[in-house]
């Protein structure tokens, strides 16, 4: 899917969804294909170090999900490419909330979780110039309503997204790939 086109964040409201979400390795492979684009089982798994029966167990998984979808065929029919049917994801805790699918939404959440603590883990055991100068990180405490932590959400989702979907310059400049994520919740110190 194309960067900026329509439906390339999804608000997911099935719990099926969220299920297909509770596992690490399944989010390695949405983040791949977000990344990547459209590839192969077997492109996948040498890209993520997993074997390749493991691969299609869990795009099998993600497919039933509506997360993932069969990509149109190119020259080779004998490879089967997969893609994202939406670049990002985002749901609302609370609308799981007393019901039946709320641990399936909270190990969906755990997951997503473990994989940005990992890949910021993995990024400051190995960090190099320039990157390690350039990377962000903040932390900061507000005060809010309920009302303004959205409204402050919606901002942090337009500007995410308006990076994503920018145009990319031809300046011969070294581009590398960039996870950007943002938490905000009410917590004490």
């Amino acid at each position: 899917m194309r960067d900026g086109s329509p439906g390339d964040v999804r608000q997911v409201h099935d719990a099926r969804a969220l299920a297909a979400l509770g596992h690490p390795d399944r989010w390695r492979i949405i983040d791949r294909l977000a990344v990547s684009g459209a590839a192969t089982t077997g492109e996948l798994a040498a890209a993520l170090d997993l074997a390749t029966g493991s691969i299609s167990h869990h795009l099998k998984v993600l497919g039933e999900a509506g997360l993932v979808e069969r990509a149109p065929d190119g020259d080779d029919r004998r490879q089967r490419n997969w893609q994202l049917v939406s670049r990002g994801l985002r749901w609302s805790p609370a609308q799981f909330r007393d019901s039946a699918e709320e641990a399936v939404a909270t190990a969906a959440d755990g997951a997503l979780l473990a994989r940005q603590f990992e890949s910021a883990r993995a990024f400051l055991a190995a960090a190099e110039e320039p990157w390690d100068e350039a990377a962000y990180g903040g932390h900061v405490w507000l005060r809010a309503t309920p009302e303004e932590l959205a409204e402050f959400g919606a901002e942090l989702d337009e500007l995410l997204l308006r990076w994503r979907r920018r145009e990319i310059p031809e300046d011969g400049a070294e581009r590398s790939t960039i996870l950007a994520f943002a938490r905000a919740f009410p917590a004490t110190p």
